[in-house]
């Protein structure tokens, strides 16, 4: 379980760290947002940019609890919340398999699906509470 939590958390930061690149202005926007802008994103899709990073980043200190090194919501919530993040990791596979850019669906598509398969595989594993 500790195996799957972190590698999760690893992820979630790292697309962390691409939406905080996306907001301060890389000109990544192909690879982000349905790939409808191919340099630096509008001023509206940077903002949701730091949204996201800070859902993702909510999401790998969840994905800490899980492995048992912080304590960032009760006890009795994790399981509903873990399944939250496994619910968003499986609409994000499907939303970038579908998305309209080539350069989205071949880097977040893959990415998506491992983060689903860790965080579906967690909640067969966490504890009953």
């Amino acid at each position: 379980m500790v195996f799957l939590a972190l590698a999760s958390a690893m992820l979630h930061v790292t697309i962390a760290v691409f939406q905080v690149m996306l907001a301060s202005g890389k000109p990544w926007g192909r690879y982000a947002f349905g790939g409808q802008h191919q340099g630096v994103l509008p001023r509206r899709l940077r903002i949701a940019s730091v949204f996201s990073c800070f859902l993702l980043l909510a999401f790998a200190a969840v994905n800490l609890q899980q492995a048992g090194f912080v304590s960032v919501v009760a006890q009795s919530h994790l399981r509903a919340v873990s399944w939250v993040i496994a619910g968003y990791a499986v609409l994000g596979t499907f939303m970038n398999a579908i998305s309209r850019s080539r350069a989205e669906r071949l880097l977040w598509t893959p990415v998506c699906l491992v983060l689903a398969v860790l965080n579906i595989r967690l909640l067969f594993v966490m504890p009953a509470l």
